[in-house]
């Protein structure tokens, strides 16, 4: 049977307690053994981005894990994978190398059409590809993904366009483009893309003067988006991925997987609040600077994605591990408080950012002020540990296992080592550290037990 037919049935079946979950289990386990006593079958690969395994936080959201994916043929899907993807970013690699080189030896006509037709190409190979060959499909994705900014840059110096004024709106451009086809393609590696592309487009638009508030509050709404783009039913997001989508037969709606690009988004944004949050605790917060009106507007969007957050919250709308209560209308206290779970680092994250940079304002000092971060830190971690609870997948876990071991070592290499001369700094660093590590280790795996 094809695998993802077998996940989609299982899953309808389990939801609607046709069998429970013991029998689900059993037959995936069957299934798996059909598939390794038969390497020399046929390939059955129909998932984009390879088979999700229990490593995969998007399976651990959902409790339905394809087991027949860690081992045979399936499990080489993820090689696969991985040797498209390498493939097509290291032709477009290759041919803006080549163009680089020779390019003012090439007619400018060949240009253009070199320019707009290796993406055009790509993106074609891989719509046709995308039925029979969905791996080596996404590697020509990305190809087009990566080489549309290749496009773009050069056809506006061909236009003779400024670069400092349009750089931020080409930097859109391509970020709208990667994410379309993340979307499309409910793809880990074009959403990071399109993600980091993002990013440099708000800060080249923006200019910030200091490390910290544009990048956290960048970081807060990507969050926020993670969290917002995983509906409760797939419903948020059925209009931009093609894994998100309602079950019609008998009449009901069926809660599908958590879109891989909602997944990064939460990844990245938390990974970078964190990130930012643990500099200020090693070198204190930045000076006292003017908001600039870019500043402002990016500010608002994330009180709005933040209030957005809370009145899903309210209404029952945000997907949680407790999801399939509400899927057939029985919502109760513990799927309302998964769902506070669930956005929590959403509301703590750009609190977090704003109360990071105000210490620079108020004068506390650096060993006062990397105490005010650390706890800052540390609010934000328990956040993210209450969404891998609330929304049931492990990723948050381990951001917030980053975050922590970042956040103490932060403090002992920064303001610390001012204090304690060189020797102890280093002694009293090893065991907060090693302690650190034993803390993070059994605190984690008693999350992810709950998880389970």
């Amino acid at each position: 049977m094809d695998p993802d037919a077998l996940r989609a049935a299982l899953d309808r079946w389990t939801d609607e307690e046709v069998i429970d979950e013991p029998t689900a289990e059993r037959i995936r386990e069957f299934e798996a053994g059909r598939e390794q006593s038969t390497p020399d079958g046929p390939p059955r690969e129909t998932d984009p981005d390879g088979p999700r395994t229990d490593s995969d936080p998007i399976a651990a959201g959902t409790g339905h894990v394809d087991h027949a994916a860690d081992d045979g043929l399936l499990g080489r899907g993820r090689v696969v994978v991985a040797l498209a993807l390498m493939g097509g970013a290291l032709v477009a690699v290759g041919v803006g190398a080549f163009l680089f080189e020779r390019w003012e030896a090439i007619p400018v006509a060949a240009r253009v059409a070199i320019l707009l037709g290796v993406p055009i190409a790509a993106g074609g190979g891989g719509a046709v590809l995308r039925g029979d060959a969905p791996r080596t499909a996404h590697g020509l994705w990305l190809l087009a993904a990566i080489f549309t900014g290749v496009t773009l840059f050069q056809v506006a110096e061909l236009a003779e366009l400024d670069a400092d004024t349009v750089g931020p709106w080409l930097l859109a451009a391509w970020t709208v483009v990667a994410l379309v086809i993340a979307a499309g393609l409910d793809s880990r590696p074009v959403a990071g893309l399109g993600a980091v592309l993002g990013g440099a487009a708000v800060v080249t638009a923006i200019e910030p003067v200091e490390f910290l508030l544009v990048p956290g509050l960048y970081g807060s709404l990507l969050l926020a988006a993670g969290v917002l783009l995983a509906g409760r039913d797939g419903s948020a997001t059925a209009a931009i991925a093609a894994t998100a989508a309602t079950d019609s037969e008998g009449g009901h709606t069926r809660r599908r997987s958590v879109p891989r690009v909602a997944a990064t988004f939460r990844w990245m944004g938390g990974a970078a609040v964190v990130v930012l949050l643990a500099l200020v605790v090693a070198v204190g917060p930045p000076g006292r600077a003017a908001v600039a009106p870019g500043e402002a507007l990016l500010g608002a969007a994330v009180v709005v994605a933040a209030g957005i957050g809370v009145l899903r919250a309210r209404a029952g709308g945000v997907r949680t591990r407790e999801g399939r209560q509400a899927s057939k209308g029985r919502v109760d206290d513990r799927d309302d408080r998964a769902a506070w779970y669930a956005v929590s680092p959403v509301v703590v994250a750009p609190l977090g950012i704003g109360a990071a940079w105000g210490l620079g304002f108020v004068g506390v000092g650096d060993i006062g002020g990397a105490v005010a971060a650390l706890g800052l830190l540390l609010a934000l971690l328990f956040a993210l540990v209450a969404a891998a609870v609330g929304l049931g997948e492990t990723a948050p876990v381990n951001v917030a296992a980053l975050g922590f071991v970042l956040g103490v070592g932060a403090f002992l290499v920064g303001p610390l080592a001012g204090v304690v001369s060189g020797p102890l700094a280093l002694v009293a660093a090893g065991l907060v550290l090693l302690a650190t590590g034993l803390g993070a280790e059994r605190g984690r795996r008693e999350v992810l037990e709950r998880i389970r």
